[in-house]
């Protein structure tokens, strides 16, 4: 099987999903069949969020026979996310503004471009689908015992495109209070949450010279099963927490490219090999019946097993501030959904 066909698995399981679950439409009024108790629905309202949030990842390329690894940092500490939530849509827009503290260093470590893309939805209420796009320019080689500036490199560059498909097991827990505020807790419980994770990743190093770096582009295909659990605690009727742990196992195809400075030639390297991951959350947060907020912690780490020399590391801790407002419905923003529902449900799957 060629890596793009894996890697297009995850669509593929997508669009059977769907057809599958066109009987129990979200682009449909979800009927209740959960406990009313322990969850309160603000999906007939128009929900803004914005966020202050400092996941961005670093980069670890190492060599595995010489035990030594290059590490690069993009020059940005903090992102501005925008969010906006309604009916079945959710998207995000991310970019990294200049006047925030530390994102402003560029004569020395160089310019850094961000930008994030998402855009999640419920195929049912506990089939849920995320699909993003990051891109970020611009790193700084690092030394890895005291993280001290060695060489800029502004024209790196990494892009994943990528999704996840995962199911909530208990009926009465909401996913949606503790990831975008379109629902509210009411009462404590807890979940398995199943999922399937599938990205494409490209990393492209664009430098003159990669001696020091001894890589010059890497393309990966990642596909990973996650069984997770998270729970909602309810502390009081309007302030909540929420806890989560999601081990993963999966498997990773990877294109190596390295330049042989000799005659300027191209070599190329091909890796199947297996990749352990593990994602945490935390979140601790005020939910009232039209103003939100609250802070997040997120933590993911890849590990991998392959027959290369080289290996791509991409772990991030993330801390995320969020306020939002939840909005009464615009009838022309109304109306332009419910068109697009009665389109879709005149779909022939």
């Amino acid at each position: 099987m060629s890596p793009k066909k894996f890697f297009f698995i995850g669509i593929l399981i997508l669009l059977s999903t769907f057809a599958f679950s066109q009987n129990d439409s979200i682009y449909q009024e979800v009927k209740q069949k959960y406990d009313t108790t322990y969850r309160v629905d603000y999906s007939n309202k128009m929900i803004c969020r914005l966020n202050i949030d400092s996941d961005i990842s670093n980069i670890y390329i190492r060599k595995v026979k010489e035990k030594s690894e290059n590490k690069f940092i993009p020059n940005e500490i903090f992102k501005l996310r925008f969010s906006f939530d309604y009916k079945f849509l959710g998207v995000t827009v991310s970019f990294s503004p200049s006047f925030f503290p530390g994102n402003n260093d560029n004569s020395i470590k160089g310019n850094t471009l961000i930008l994030d893309l998402g855009f999640k939805f419920f195929y049912s209420d506990r089939l849920r689908q995320e699909i993003i796009y990051k891109n970020v320019q611009g790193y700084y080689l690092v030394s890895p015992d005291n993280d001290q500036l060695i060489e800029a490199y502004p024209r790196m560059k990494v892009n994943t495109y990528g999704g996840k498909t995962f199911f909530i097991v208990n009926r009465n827990f909401s996913y949606r209070a503790y990831e975008s505020q379109t629902e509210r807790q009411m009462k404590s419980v807890g979940t398995f949450i199943p999922s399937l994770y599938y990205a494409y990743n490209t990393l492209e190093t664009n430098a003159e010279n990669t001696t020091k770096l001894f890589i010059d582009k890497i393309y990966s295909y990642d596909l990973i099963i996650q069984a997770g659990y998270m729970y909602n605690v309810v502390l009081d009727k309007k302030w909540f927490a929420t806890a989560g742990f999601h081990p993963g196992l999966g498997y990773n195809y990877s294109n190596n490219f390295y330049l042989n400075n000799q005659n300027n030639q191209e070599l190329e390297q091909k890796s199947r090999g297996l990749n352990f991951n593990i994602d945490a959350n935390l979140a601790l947060g005020f939910n009232n019946s039209n103003f939100f907020s609250g802070i997040k912690a997120n933590y993911r780490n890849f590990n991998y097993i392959n027959d290369l020399n080289t290996e791509f590391i991409n772990t991030r801790i993330g801390f995320d501030f969020f306020i939002g407002y939840r909005f009464k419905e615009s009838k022309p923003i109304k109306k332009v959904f419910e068109k697009i529902e009665e389109q879709l449900n005149k779909l022939p799957i």
